[in-house]
């Protein structure tokens, strides 16, 4: 039984920031990992990524009084979607489904363009996920309307739809594939603790806190974020990266490391 109205948050700092530039942005949440005991919902998280987890730790999730054992709303809003995700999907799926259109409803009267974020704390494929005897997916099903992702599964690079925007998101465990995906052309988040430098490992580094409209963004670049959270701000495991001067400057381009060979 659907026991909330919202599934798509467009009043959060994320989704707000998008209306500047014309968009409404359409977040989902879901509680984080295995946070609501029915099942992980990361499954590529690493161990720092649990523990700095945004869906948890920022935002209105984190006014608790105990950040590790509190409760309030939003967490168990969150908690009681991923459950219900889990226990009947296709019920849930096609909820989101009329979430998403009321959201293009919304965005046609205010002149806005509709964008939808299906992972605002999660890490699920849900372009792989299909809906009931029409077998699509709800990125078939919205084909007009830009999605937009950051996701720690480096195999969601293949065969991404067209109108799916990934980003991958680095961690103190996986940067090996943030250069993979890197020299194919793909961009990749990196959290940058003092400022963001021009290039990462030669890759030019952009802003990613001015909007959370990665489509926007231009191809093969470095997505720099600051740490968000206490926890964040205070990391010291290389999830959030504060020495970061040997990987800028020319000297660790990819191209340039290959002609030197």
């Amino acid at each position: 039984m659907i026991t909330f109205n919202r599934l798509l948050s467009v009043d959060s700092a994320k989704a707000a920031k998008a209306t500047g530039y014309g968009y409404l942005n359409g977040i989902h949440y879901m509680a984080p990992h295995n946070e609501a005991g029915a099942g992980n919902l990361c499954s590529h998280a690493s161990p720092q990524c649990i523990l700095h987890c945004l869906g948890k730790y920022s935002g209105q999730a984190s006014m608790v009084a105990d950040l590790e054992n509190g409760t309030n709303s939003v967490r168990e809003s969150r908690k009681a979607k991923a459950r219900m995700f889990m226990s009947e999907r296709q019920t849930y799926l096609r909820h989101l489904e009329k979430q998403i259109a009321r959201l293009v409803a919304k965005a046609a009267r205010e002149d806005l363009t509709p964008c939808v974020r299906l992972n605002g704390s999660t890490d699920i494929a849900f372009e792989r996920m299909r809906l009931g005897t029409s077998r699509q997916t709800l990125l078939e099903r919205f084909l007009d309307v830009q999605f937009v992702d950051y996701t720690k599964v480096s195999s969601r690079f293949k065969n991404i739809p067209a109108n799916l925007s990934l980003t991958f998101s680095r961690s103190e465990t996986n940067e090996s594939e943030c250069l993979e995906l890197l020299a194919q052309g793909h961009n990749v988040a990196v959290i940058f603790g003092k400022g963001l430098p021009e290039t990462w490992h030669g890759y030019t580094v952009i802003n990613g806190d001015l909007h959370d409209l990665r489509h926007k963004d231009p191809k093969g670049v470095v997505v720099g974020l600051s740490p968000k959270g206490h926890k964040a701000k205070r990391d010291t495991s290389g999830f959030v990266l504060f020495d970061y001067s040997a990987c800028t400057g020319w000297l660790a381009a990819p191209s340039l490391l290959r002609l030197a060979a």
